[in-house]
């Protein structure tokens, strides 16, 4: 039998890359590229005593509504051998109970006042982070101050009530089966060639079933003490208020919180070179497609800086104008990929990506490879003509036109 495919090249010497050393020096208007990119000055950015910070801004449209953010710099990257899972673990506990809402409650007060799981309640575990979320409706003034205390009550007052974990073990068990699809599997062969040498490839958010299914109650409430503290928190909060009154509800909920003397170091991983080219080739009888993919590894870079701001757009516009030509191939009669793009970006942890990516017919693989390839091979010789670059630079200035105006 003929399976779909993807294969995966982390590439340390791939050619287009280097079509991406644009000097930052080259400047248009006289500035130092030096200089830290300046905040928007309708946002109330400040950091309590105890290490959190928070980012308020006043935004009247949509009318009476609001999004509030708790951002905890903690997450599976963070766990112990016995708490393979158990960041991701910890979000589903969130909503069974708080100090201020026994564990029903939490959900039935959100939909009495009109919100819904999903869209206005959410949250989400990666490797680095935990987000809790809520769009609340701001024509009461009692529902923004609950939903406040709603985020303080995640940031520390978690029960974990034991009979509670009891339940939730079934429903994370479940939500790890249904996602052991074909993509899970193929990424199962990737992540390890990805990932190689790091402990991003060891610590997937979903976690591990058989920690899922046997960890202590404790070991839970120690993630949760460990890395759940203020010095690695942030509260957003950007709607249809007062701004004053919300700075003084976060400064009023959030600025008892306690930072450990004994706190564990919240450390930074990344994913280390290599001087070969790796790869990675995985195939499932259930997989729909067949994908290609190139990525060149890069340290993290500045990215609160003019200068770096200014190389942001630079990559922007290149990858703009090597995507349209990929797209001309997608046209041709012969094409060699189904679909084509490019794109720089975090990775993960202290690692940027730059990534060149195909959809191909399934005996495609070694000329999408090539296609793409040459493609970036052309551009680090010969580079643009005057006029992609005139009609790319049209095109993404009537983008941020539209963006504004919406």
């Amino acid at each position: 039998m003929n399976h779909r495919r993807r294969l995966f090249g982390l590439a340390a010497p791939l050619l287009a890359a280097s079509a991406l050393s644009m000097p930052v020096a080259a400047q248009q208007q006289e500035i130092d590229p030096n200089q830290p990119l300046p905040v928007d000055p309708q946002v109330r950015v400040d950091t309590l005593e105890n290490g959190l910070i928070y980012y308020v801004r006043t935004n009247r449209r949509p009318e009476n509504r609001a999004e509030f953010r708790l951002v905890v710099k903690a997450g599976s990257v963070l766990e112990d051998e016995d708490q393979l899972g158990l960041a991701h673990f910890l979000e589903h506990m969130a909503f069974n109970g708080t100090e201020h809402f026994e564990k029903q409650e939490l959900i039935d007060y959100m939909h009495s006042v009109g919100m819904q799981t999903g869209p206005h309640v959410n949250a989400y575990t990666s490797f680095d982070e935990t987000v809790y979320m809520l769009r609340v409706p701001t024509d009461s003034v009692g529902v923004v101050e609950t939903a406040i205390q709603i985020l303080e009550d995640w940031a520390h007052l978690i029960v974990l009530d034991s009979a509670e974990i009891e339940k939730e073990r079934g429903v994370v068990i479940e939500e790890w089966r249904l996602g052991r699809g074909a993509q899970a599997r193929m990424l199962d062969e990737q992540l390890p060639i990805l990932f190689r040498n790091s402990r991003y490839a060891e610590r997937l958010p979903i976690g591990k079933r058989e920690v899922v299914e046997t960890f202590g109650h404790e070991s839970l409430r120690r993630f949760y003490s460990d890395w759940y503290r203020p010095d690695l928190m942030a509260v957003i909060a950007v709607g249809d208020f007062d701004q004053e009154r919300i700075v003084e509800l976060i400064k009023q909920h959030f600025g008892g919180l306690v930072v450990p003397p004994d706190a564990r170091r919240r450390e930074t991983f990344d994913v280390p070179d290599h001087d070969e080219t790796l790869f990675a080739v995985a195939a499932d009888a259930e997989a729909q497609n067949t994908t290609v993919g190139l990525y060149h590894k890069q340290p993290l870079r500045d990215q609160g800086s003019l200068g770096a701001y200014r190389q942001q757009l630079v990559e922007g516009l290149y990858n703009s104008m090597l995507n349209s030509r990929l797209f001309e191939l997608t046209q041709q009669v012969d094409a060699p990929f189904l679909i084509a793009f490019s794109g720089q970006g975090r990775f993960i942890g202290a690692t940027e990506v730059y990534q060149m990516f195909a959809g191909v017919n399934e005996d495609g693989v070694a000329i999408g490879i090539e296609a793409l390839l040459r493609e970036g091979e052309r551009v680090a010789r010969h580079g643009f003509t005057a006029s992609e670059l005139a009609r790319h630079k049209v095109q993404f200035l009537r983008g941020l036109e539209q963006a504004y105006a919406e």
